[in-house]
């Protein structure tokens, strides 16, 4: 059960429809995106990044692990898995340790994956 003060502890962000950024940002903690951004995202922890429909990135990504409903225009660099769902348009390089494109997802890369 978590109690009033575990939520004090949490690390997660939640960047909605209707909020554009523009520049580099640097997130710490399971991240959910709506948003649509124009910079680099870096994950500074070990956490999950997660693209919904609807989020728009022009720009590189780095993190842990990667899941992409809606579109990125820029490179992607995981240490973990990167999921490109049905939804999803992605264009730039990836570098991932384990990638799984789904069918109807919109593709145009170059991929490596590695151990």
């Amino acid at each position: 059960m978590i109690s009033g003060n575990d939520f004090k502890t949490f690390q997660y962000n939640i960047l909605g429809a209707g909020t554009h950024l523009t520049g580099d940002i640097s997130l710490s903690g399971d991240t959910i995106l709506t948003a649509k951004i124009e910079g680099n995202i870096t994950m500074l922890s070990p956490s999950k990044l997660v693209l919904e429909r609807g989020a728009k990135v022009k720009g590189r990504i780095e993190a842990f692990d990667l899941e992409v409903f809606g579109s990125i225009e820029g490179d992607i660099i995981s240490n973990g898995s990167v999921s490109i769902r049905s939804s999803a348009v992605v264009s730039g390089s990836i570098k991932a340790k384990k990638l799984i494109i789904y069918p109807g997802a919109i593709v145009d890369t170059r991929a490596i994956t590695q151990d």
